[in-house]
């Protein structure tokens, strides 16, 4: 199966549909642009890069696919409140396992991991707030993590 870049990025996002979600709630994945405007705290999954990494001579080619993953919304209340923290806790456990790989759905129901694809996470403290600058009523959450995907790519 070949995979461009579109494909990949629209695989991510099913993936961490279906393996994001707390004890009391199942968060929603968008991925951007997107007209959802709801309450709440969503899931937003942004391709910010996508290019063709040429490794050794003799290997093949992999693309690779920039994305910021962000958690990001209103807490307007502290179950509001719990549950972004337990997006952003879902986020990082399931961002740091090991090995992960990009899975394409196929029917029925199952999925096929990409061989030789990878999924990491580059987080920085800097790029995350759960904040009240207006109101003491609602808090705005905002957590982002840049996740790098590669996958092969035969040009």
């Amino acid at each position: 199966m070949r995979l461009n870049s579109f494909d990949a990025l629209n695989a991510f996002a099913e993936q961490l549909k279906r393996n994001i979600g707390g004890e009391s709630f199942k968060t929603k994945v968008v991925i951007t642009p997107s007209s959802v405007k709801e309450p709440g705290v969503v899931i937003k999954v942004s391709l910010l890069k996508t290019y063709i990494l040429k490794e050794p001579p003799a290997a093949k080619s992999s693309r690779t696919l920039r994305v910021r993953v962000s958690v990001a919304g209103t807490a307007e209340s502290m179950t509001g409140l719990k549950q972004a923290v337990e997006a952003i806790e879902a986020l990082d456990h399931y961002l740091m396992s090991s090995n992960l790989r990009l899975e394409v759905p196929i029917p029925p129901g199952k999925r096929w991991p990409i061989v030789n694809s990878r999924i990491i996470q580059q987080v920085s403290e800097e790029d995350s707030f759960i904040d009240s600058p207006d109101s003491i009523a609602v808090q705005d959450v905002q957590d982002d993590r840049i996740v790098i995907i590669t996958f092969p790519y035969e040009t």
